[in-house]
């Protein structure tokens, strides 16, 4: 048992101090947009979350989340494209072997399969939105190639002057009977099975000399062992520190919300002062006065229909209601401008990608440019720090799983197709079509200096058909084929007709 004092509980617990203000902004960010990303302290699934006056910020974070996570993962096209390193490239004069291109795009079709296998886009969607309400958020990439996500509230996180994770605490909290089979708590943890345990995960960044490590250690909340401890390189670590926007100098980055949590809070008070003043305009009553009381004519009043004849002194009866035009205008004038204002902020003007089967070049690079513009920088920022080293560990995985051919460490670079990249296959096959249409321009001549086997590859690799690409060795094989038939074929054209005319003539055709 370890010392109460020196657990990782106690450890978690002075460095919540740190993160206190992070996480007050990140649960304001959420009450203006969406509650339940990031709940009140003690709130949990069966508490009433608090709503606001005003609908735009749930709509904003809904709607540029998806344009982001469309952007990231596009649908019915691939994401990442597999490279080789520039010193490989080098060292092969430049060119990458058909044979090559080839192999890597049949890889990329496994790694895009098993991302649509295990669900990455919901995952996505999560954590972006996660990253514009609170700033920072920590992903798993479990063993099983799913993803996990931490909220803000999960974990402590401490950071080197390089913004690597120099000390991640996770707090978990689960029910026993729901505890994973390899950390089961000890007896002395507690006695209801519908009891929530707490678990806590430390990753910190070891040194031993100048080598550098990542090492996971795990305890309950009693300070007993949970687990073993395992040890992964820098570059291997499957746990990611995902920021929307990050300060210099500070561990927790800042939210996408928090950019115009003045304009969401100006327009909640706006509307909810709407909202009173519509309320209040839309009750009347009628003021009778004191004198004419006794002449019964309240009851008259209460009793008649409408459109009876009541006799009465009219100036004995008045007709009330609360009536502010002009305040009203105003409110909702300057209501408005908040609106066009947040609207910009969100691209809520704007319907990005239609939801087609295919999507042209043109309307994906008007999207992507649109977010770069809208987000300052932050989309491409993320396809790196969040997808490029999500598919590293994923290759990994899966060369350790067996579904992926054992490319040496390093010899193969994941792309993620973002900003321009992203065109990067249309491209080549617009390229390619541009080349063919010159070299028929030439004539026959062309195809003595032109390699059109290479056009016609980078082509059909390019729209997706790379296993429709022959190899090196089966294209000499086909060429060695067509030369031996047309010798054959020429021999037989001279032979033919030589035998046809011996025979006419009544001599041997031997």
């Amino acid at each position: 048992m370890a010392d109460q004092l020196n657990s990782l509980k106690a450890l978690y617990e002075r460095r919540a101090s740190d993160r206190t203000q992070f996480l007050q902004r990140a649960r304001h960010n959420a009450l203006l947009t969406i509650p339940s990303l990031m709940p009140l302290e003690g709130q949990d699934g069966k508490s009433h979350l608090m709503e606001s006056y005003q609908g735009i910020g749930s709509m904003g974070v809904v709607h540029l989340s998806s344009r982001v996570t469309v952007g990231l993962l596009p649908a019915g096209r691939p994401y990442m494209r597999l490279d080789l390193p520039p010193d490989v490239k080098l060292a092969s004069g430049g060119e990458v072997p058909v044979e090559t291109q080839t192999k890597l795009s049949m890889t990329e079709g496994l790694v895009q399969s098993e991302v649509e296998r295990v669900g990455w886009r919901k995952t996505t969607l999560m954590s972006i939105q996660q990253l514009m309400v609170a700033g920072t958020e920590i992903e798993y990439v479990q063993p099983d190639n799913s993803i996990r996500i931490y909220r803000l509230d999960q974990f402590t996180l401490r950071r080197d002057h390089l913004g690597r994770i120099l000390e991640l605490i996770i707090m978990e909290k689960f029910r026993r009977d729901a505890a994973p089979l390899d950390t089961q708590p000890p007896p002395s943890v507690t006695v209801d099975m519908d009891e929530e345990v707490e678990l806590y995960t430390l990753i910190k960044l070891e040194r031993q000399g100048d080598l550098e490590f990542y090492q996971r250690t795990q305890e309950w909340s009693d300070g007993s062992v949970a687990g073993g401890v395992t040890n992964w390189e820098v570059d291997e670590l499957p746990y990611l520190a995902l920021q929307w926007a990050g300060t210099p100098g500070e561990d927790y980055g800042r939210a996408k919300v928090e950019e115009h949590v003045a304009d969401l809070r100006s327009l909640d008070a706006l509307d909810k002062a709407a909202l009173e003043m519509a309320g209040m305009g839309s009750r009347n009553f009628i003021m009778v006065r004191p004198g004419a009381m006794a002449s019964s004519i309240k009851n008259r009043l209460v009793r008649a229909l409408n459109g009876d004849v009541v006799v009465g002194d009219p100036d004995s009866v008045d007709l009330k209601s609360f009536v502010n035009t002009q305040g009203f205008q105003i409110t909702e004038a300057q209501a408005d401008k908040l609106r066009a204002s947040l609207a910009r902020a969100f691209l809520l003007s704007s319907s990005g990608q239609r939801d087609a089967e295919r999507v042209t070049a043109t309307e994906i690079e008007r999207d992507i440019q649109e977010l770069e513009a809208a987000l300052g920088g932050t989309f491409s920022a993320l396809a790196q720090d969040m997808m490029e080293r999500r598919t590293h560990i994923l290759m990994l995985n899966m060369k350790a799983q067996g579904k992926l051919p054992d490319f040496p460490k390093g010899s193969v670079v994941p792309t993620i197709l973002t900003g321009l990249e992203a065109l990067s296959r249309e491209r080549d096959v617009s390229r390619a079509m541009q080349a063919a249409q010159v070299t028929q321009a030439f004539g026959d001549s062309a195809t003595d200096v032109v390699k059109t086997d290479v056009i016609l590859s980078r082509a059909f690799i390019g729209l997706g058909f790379a296993d429709a690409v022959n190899t090196p060795d089966e294209t000499a094989k086909i060429r060695q084929d067509k030369a031996q038939a047309q010798q054959e074929q020429a021999m037989m054209d001279k032979v033919v007709p030589a035998a046809i005319g011996a025979a006419g003539k009544g001599e041997p055709s031997g």
